[in-house]
């Protein structure tokens, strides 16, 4: 398994939209370091919402920051069991999704794919034919909105992860433009609404 790949399937597909993820918080339950594929555990709503947004066509990219492997704690091989195992109990085939970014580098490494990074959205969005500022952006993290907002893409914040940014943006401490919802499944909900119009 690559750590940056984008699926051939998906090349110049012109699509209206596309949905970036987070993956630890957002789609799955937060973990420190998470590298055993035992602790990897769907988030309520999460398996329904990805099936909609495939459902409807919209490319889906994964993209997660593992510092961890930078850090030495553990081996990329030990992040790929994990990525696995998720799309097992997403009950999806890997060719189902547009792509994924596993980006390992620690964060003292400049010129990686490391969130906030915009290298993999806008090599994403560059392979899709579709321009950032049409693309969602979904994570529960500060790093996650500020990807968005390094892109142009629209930045959606979950409530159910790490709790830092949703504290943040309930106390009006976020200047950035974002949306802030309970979880991903609600996430997706609003956008697939807004482009039911």
């Amino acid at each position: 398994m690559e750590n940056v790949w984008l699926n051939p399937r998906f090349a110049c597909l012109n699509p209206k939209t596309a949905i970036f993820s987070d993956r630890d918080g957002t789609l799955i339950q937060h973990h420190e370091y998470l590298n055993n594929p035992d602790d990897v555990e769907l988030l309520p709503g999460v398996k329904i919402a990805v099936q909609e947004i495939l459902k409807c066509n919209i490319p889906f990219f994964i993209f997660t920051n593992q510092s961890g492997v930078g850090r030495g704690f553990f081996t990329i091989d030990r992040v790929h069991a994990c990525q696995e195992r998720l799309f097992e109990l997403l009950d999806i085939e890997i060719a189902a999704i547009a792509g994924w970014c596993i980006a390992p580098e620690s964060p003292d490494v400049e010129d990686g794919y490391r969130k906030p990074s915009p290298r993999f959205i806008n090599q994403a969005c560059a392979h899709s034919q579709i321009s950032p500022t049409e693309a969602h952006v979904i994570g529960d993290n500060m790093v996650d909105l500020e990807t968005a907002w390094g892109t142009g893409a629209r930045a959606w914040g979950v409530e159910c992860g790490l709790s830092e940014m949703p504290d943040k943006s309930r106390a009006n401490k976020i200047t950035g433009e974002h949306e802030l919802r309970h979880d991903f499944a609600s996430c997706v909900q609003s956008i697939l609404w807004q482009h039911s119009e």
